[in-house]
């Protein structure tokens, strides 16, 4: 997968799975324009995406800022002649029950994980167009795909929104070769500051998924990679998990039984 010439534009590009997909992008020749909230991670991204030989460009916004982002979005057209890829990656969340959340706190979650794609989106569309089309991609869960726990009622509304989102951008946006899809990452490593859960209960969970390892943040990159890619040229308005098995390991119990007799399998 050559990105070469191509520019790719990454919010929340400044650490954890955003950080691992501006780096992909970089190291397949890439010109990664990393937005994130927190300038100095950002800079620490392009930093290192420079000193590796590649070629980025940091542009620290808040994806719940428009003008900012349609600010951002003119910046790239006019600097590096248009927007080939946009990778919706902006995301915040809280652990509060129904009970305990504040109105504020729900609408932080949904403006940034669920508003920012839509803004970005926007803001990138017409850079886009200009291109010749390109392709979008937003980070969503498998939250979003009927896996329910406490306390989590505005991220997985905002995850689960973003993939009827995408639908509709896509049936939308095809007309100029913009494709829009969403990837749902499982549980993820620790590394990088992509996960949310202790080491051991991550090796607790490792245990029963299908492929035994949770997900790294180069997991989630490669599969942006190969949706922005000529590879993917068919592929619109899909969610896409990566997350090793999770959604099939509801099943888990049973995998006892599949050791016990493996050689039928």
């Amino acid at each position: 997968m050559d990105f070469s010439n191509q520019t790719i534009w990454v919010t929340g590009g400044g650490s954890g799975i955003g950080a691992a997909i501006a780096r992909g992008f970089a190291a397949a020749g890439g010109t990664v324009i990393v937005s994130d909230i927190d300038r100095e991670h950002g800079e620490t991204v392009v930093e290192d995406i420079r000193e590796r030989g590649g070629f980025a460009e940091a542009q620290p916004l808040d994806v719940t800022d428009y003008p900012a982002l349609s600010a951002t979005a003119a910046f790239v057209a006019r600097h590096y002649g248009g927007i080939d890829h946009v990778v919706a990656c902006a995301g915040v969340a809280s652990r509060h029950t129904i009970n305990q959340m504040t109105p504020e706190t729900w609408r932080r979650v949904i403006d940034v994980n669920l508003t920012g794609a839509f803004l970005v989106t926007k803001a990138a569309r017409a850079a886009m167009a200009e291109r010749g089309g390109g392709s979008i991609a937003v980070v969503s869960s498998v939250a979003a795909e009927h896996v329910a726990y406490l306390s989590g009622v505005h991220y997985a509304a905002s995850k689960t929104a973003l993939v009827g989102f995408v639908r509709h951008a896509a049936f939308e946006l095809g007309v100029k070769n913009i494709r829009v899809n969403a990837v749902g990452p499982g549980p993820m490593s620790n590394r990088m500051g992509g996960g949310r859960f202790p080491d051991d209960r991550l090796q607790a969970m490792a245990q029963n998924l299908p492929l035994q390892r949770v997900v790294e943040p180069e997991d989630v990159a490669n599969t942006c990679l190969f949706l922005a890619s000529p590879l993917a040229r068919a592929i619109t308005g899909v969610y896409l998990p990566v997350d090793g098995g999770f959604l099939t390991s509801r099943n888990a119990p049973y995998r006892a039984y599949f050791e016990a007799h493996e050689e039928a399998f």
